[in-house]
């Protein structure tokens, strides 16, 4: 860097800092991210509609969630013709005793549909 002038050097220090700075944010964005989502691949858990309210506007499913497995939330893809609610999980780590319970447990999940379900018809995702 000694051959460029004093505004140049300037620069090229600002560019990297700058650089740098980006480069920061952007891993400890992706280690919040790791971090609320349990560090761990999200996938899809068997899920069944129990109930729809009488106004279309709501559903509950029942969510079928592994030992070590956490629900993170269940999805809306609406379409014209179809609503898909797609019970996504997240991997936990296992207890103290390092083993996960070898027992499925079931969640109920309420969610609210943008419109309501009127003709369209209602289902879940299978993983």
């Amino acid at each position: 860097m000694e051959h460029l002038s004093g505004e140049a050097r300037d620069r090229v220090r600002a560019s990297s800092l700058t650089l740098v700075g980006v480069l920061t944010l952007v891993l400890v964005a992706a280690g919040i991210y790791a971090e609320f989502t349990g560090g761990q691949p999200v996938g899809v858990a068997p899920s069944e509609v129990l109930a729809v309210s009488t106004d279309g506007r709501t559903a509950t499913v029942a969510v079928e969630v592994g030992g070590c497995e956490r629900l993170q939330g269940v999805d809306v893809e609406a379409g014209a013709d179809v609503v898909v609610l797609i019970a996504r999980v997240v991997q936990d780590e296992p207890g103290t005793d390092g083993a996960c319970e070898d027992v499925a447990r079931l969640t109920r999940r309420t969610v609210v549909l943008d419109e309501p379900l009127a003709d369209r018809a209602l289902r879940t995702a299978t993983p």
